[in-house]
């Protein structure tokens, strides 16, 4: 019973002050704020890394015959690590080493994250493939941290502690640290939502633009921008600082010049796009009666098929029921979060709008929902009840550990 009144008490706390417009802090205490979101990410970051390591490692011992045939012994460092190297990661490692040129189909995958992975390799043990997993490590570390730091600003301490938890945990959380953009992304995604949120308009459209040259979702963080804007400053208010707002699609700028002059088509990684089947955009309504209908017809009623189409429509729908929760009823976040919710639905509604002409119309869907911190902010605040923080723990994790054997074992998932 105390540790749920001391719960209560710091949640308390920390909404009081999360009502509480920013104001000048001393460098002392921003210092202090910042280690204390350094120190609760890297224990977060910490404690998922030896979960991963260790549930790689138990995945392969009821293959163990069947490992030692294929390769080194499952035991084998080498081996185990080499078990991440799945799907997307394929495709960053060949243009990290080979740029777009070598297979253009390439350019449905943006540059910044394969670039940092060419840049370190020099530097970093191991081949294309460690660097890559490594550069996603430490990206990692940097999104716990930067969506604690936000978090905390915004709700208090305990709830940032619980969202940096709530994300790692849930069920596609690992591919925070799989050789994939999605870490680098989040991150950057972040920091230019934290840097709108203090005011630093300049260094908002920065992080933006780097965001936006490692997944085209990062031009949505436009919206953002011009939505937080006004509502601190007002239309009276605008400033040069406005001009920040031509940074956001900087990245995205580049990587069309580059497909241009290289590939003759500044479009190029749109079209890229059909070797994923992803053919054009539609309404999201018309996408979400589509899957509703497929999964009505689709025989065996609990195949894998329906299974998979089953969990992705009900993923975007939550997330955006999570996201309408973040602005109305007993969890709302406050104004001051909206900016994040449009970002947030912005991700969510891309896939929606340009699904997949597959069995699988929202494939990856559970891995674009990482990117909805807000959302994450709700269930933090729900979090709140102990019977719910347990819950969603527990099945998160069981649901992640499964996802992370089907994975190592090459199997699609996200």
């Amino acid at each position: 019973m105390s540790e749920l009144i001391q719960t209560s008490e710091s949640d308390a706390a920390g909404e009081k002050a999360a009502q509480v417009p920013p104001e000048p802090v001393r460098k002392a205490d921003t210092r202090r704020a910042w280690l204390a979101s350094l120190l609760a990410g890297y224990w977060v970051w910490l404690t998922g890394l030896a979960a991963y390591t260790l549930v790689t490692a138990v995945s392969w011992l009821p293959f163990e015959e069947l490992a030692s045939k294929a390769g080194p012994p499952p035991e084998s460092v080498d081996r185990l690590v080499a078990a991440w190297h799945r799907w997307d990661t394929v495709w960053y490692v060949i243009i990290a080493d080979s740029g777009y040129e070598y297979d253009q189909r390439s350019t449905a995958f943006f540059p910044l994250y394969p670039m940092l992975i060419r840049v370190m390799n020099p530097v970093l043990p191991g081949g294309t493939f460690e660097a890559a997993l490594i550069v996603s490590i430490l990206c990692c570390l940097a999104a716990l941290v930067l969506v604690h730091r936000l978090t905390a600003e915004m709700l208090g301490p305990a709830h940032a502690q619980r969202v940096a938890y709530y994300l790692l945990a849930f069920p596609t959380g690992f591919y925070l640290i799989a050789a994939y953009n999605e870490s680098l992304f989040i991150a950057l995604a972040v920091a230019s939502l934290y840097c709108m949120r203090r005011g630093h308009w300049w260094m908002a459209g920065l992080f933006a633009g780097f965001a936006g040259a490692t997944r085209m979702a990062g031009v949505m963080l436009a919206l953002a921008f011009v939505y937080e804007y006004l509502r601190q400053r007002g239309w009276r208010g605008i400033r040069l600082n406005v001009l920040g707002l031509g940074l956001v699609p900087a990245g995205l700028g580049v990587f069309m010049f580059y497909c241009w002059r290289v590939l003759g088509d500044p479009l190029h990684f749109m079209e890229s796009q059909k070797a994923w089947f992803r053919y054009g955009f539609k309404a999201p309504w018309i996408t979400v009666t589509e899957v509703i209908d497929l999964i009505g017809r689709t025989d065996p009623f609990f195949g894998p098929t329906t299974i998979r189409n089953i969990i992705n429509l009900t993923a975007a729908l939550g997330f955006l029921a999570l996201l309408v929760l973040a602005l109305v009823g007993p969890w709302k976040l406050g104004k001051d979060h909206a900016y994040l919710v449009v970002f947030a639905a912005a991700i969510i509604l891309m896939p929606l709008s340009n699904p997949i002409h597959s069995h699988y119309p929202l494939s990856s869907m559970w891995r674009y929902i990482l990117e909805c911190t807000v959302a994450f902010m709700v269930l933090a605040r729900m979090g709140r009840d102990r019977f719910f923080d347990r819950g969603y723990l527990g099945i998160a994790l069981m649901l992640q550990g499964a996802m992370v054997v089907t994975f190592v074992h090459d199997q699609f998932v996200a």
